[in-house]
C-alpha cells in the first residue's frame, strides 16, 4: 500500500510539475505589457500614435518623469520604438535580458 501512495504522489507530482514548465517563464510580462499598451493607447488623446509631453504629464507620470530619456530624438512625441528602447536599455542595466 505504501508503494501504491508513493506511487501516486510521483505521478501528481510529475503531472503538476509539467503543467508548470509548460506555461511560459514570461506569462505575466505580456500581461503587464498589455496593460501598458491599454495606458498608453488611452493616454494617446489626439490618436496620431504617439505620447506628447501634455499627454503623458496628463495620465502617465512615471512615462513624464522619463519624458527626455525616453524620446531620444527629440521631437517632442514619444513613440512605441522609443518606449521599447528605453524598457530594454533600463532592464539591460538592472541585469536582466532583453527580449
Amino acid at each position: 500500500m505504501n508503494a501504491l501512495k508513493i506511487t501516486l504522489a510521483a505521478a501528481l507530482i510529475a503531472t503538476t510539475s509539467m503543467a508548470f514548465a509548460e506555461a511560459p517563464a514570461d506569462a505575466g510580462k505580456g500581461d503587464r505589457a498589455q496593460k501598458m499598451h491599454e495606458r498608453m493607447k488611452a493616454a494617446d488623446k489626439n490618436g496620431d500614435g504617439k505620447i506628447s509631453r501634455e499627454e503623458a504629464a496628463a495620465s502617465l507620470p512615471r512615462i513624464a518623469k522619463h519624458f527626455d530619456d525616453i524620446d531620444t530624438n527629440k521631437d517632442g512625441q514619444i513613440t512605441k520604438e522609443e518606449m521599447k528602447a528605453f524598457h530594454e536599455k533600463n532592464h539591460a542595466a538592472k541585469g536582466g535580458k532583453t527580449s
